[in-house]
């Protein structure tokens, strides 16, 4: 289970480790729909009816299958730094609300827990962040870290790094404390439901069977994908388009037809303001659909592999030394 557990057999270094690896397994499932998510909130053009499929295959056609994976190794160092920093901040100050907190306000406890957990991440990985859009867009001109960190900051600075913070924070602490609070309600009730614990021969450390604990998990995190993406969708929206502020088209780089035209802002205000203005309440939820496609397959990778990896700890944890 998620959280602290007084009886839990794992030490926070193992749960630091699993959060890690849960990063690994969870950035090269979402990769692609990463890619796609980002051209759509970004393009000028109008929308149509399935985006989706045509930003994919347009990628396909003009870049080849490897564009699904640009930026992959950079959104692998953010995904660790990210995941393993959710869920271990998540677990510690659960456990240090445990000792005060009231169990009728679990609940909120939950969410005030993933919402430091969520500001957390996004302070340590926002410098990532940044240059892993641009990457994204192109590659040519953010070619690896070291030459990405060095254009972002030849274009606007030490400054630039940071550029979309506030957004981040505004959708990512919100976000990040909706989704462990949707899944600490949600998870309890299926696993009740369509199963019993495991006998403790059984499952010596693990209080359910693997095969029940990683259907719950995915059913729970799918829901709190959902809804935790839908709630703060504006602010996602807002942040990448903040983040491209001081990205500049350089001649020389084969820049895609996607990436020649895109929509940027200096500040949440006016992003905001103008997507409102532009297409009225939808401006704020352009790319909602694949976005919260990729939200969901996010969550449901990240907490299944975080929670498979734990059962896998605790079962090594049992073993006869």
């Amino acid at each position: 289970m998620v959280g602290y557990d007084a009886n839990d057999s794992m030490t926070p270094r193992q749960k630091l480790i699993v959060g890690c690896l849960s990063g690994v397994t969870t950035k090269f499932i979402v990769q692609p729909m990463d890619v796609i998510k980002i051209r759509s909130q970004l393009l000028r053009k109008p929308r149509k009816r399935f985006a989706t499929y045509r930003i994919a295959r347009r990628i396909f056609w003009e870049e080849g299958i490897t564009a699904f994976w640009h930026g992959h190794c950079l959104g692998q160092l953010h995904s660790i730094l990210g995941v393993s920093s959710q869920f271990y901040v998540y677990e510690m100050t659960t456990k240090l609300t445990s000792t005060f907190v009231p169990r009728k306000f679990q609940h909120i406890e939950h969410f005030i827990c993933g919402l430091l957990a969520g500001c957390v991440c996004t302070t340590l990985i926002i410098p990532l962040e940044v240059i892993r859009v641009r990457q994204i867009l192109v590659k040519d001109q953010y070619k690896n870290l070291f030459h990405g960190a060095r254009t972002v900051y030849r274009y606007g600075g030490i400054l630039a790094f940071y550029e979309g913070l506030s957004a981040s924070l505004l959708q990512m602490g919100p976000q990040v404390g909706l989704q462990f609070a949707t899944f600490s309600f949600v998870q309890p009730i299926l696993l009740a439901l369509i199963a019993k614990p495991c006998a403790p021969e059984e499952c010596k450390n693990n209080k359910h069977k693997v095969a029940t604990l990683a259907l719950a998990s995915s059913v729970a995190g799918s829901i709190s994908g959902f809804v935790a993406k839908t709630l703060t969708y504006p602010f996602d929206l807002a942040k990448r388009r903040l983040q491209i502020n001081t990205h500049r088209t350089n001649l020389k780089y084969n820049t895609p037809t996607q990436a020649q035209s895109l929509i940027r802002c200096t500040r949440l205000l006016d992003c905001l303001t103008k997507a409102y203005k532009k297409d009225g309440i939808l401006g704020l939820f352009r790319g909602w659909a694949v976005t919260v496609y990729k939200a969901q397959l996010t969550s449901v990778a990240a907490f299944t592999s975080y929670e498979l990896f734990c059962f896998a700890a605790r079962e090594i944890n049992a073993l006869p030394e």
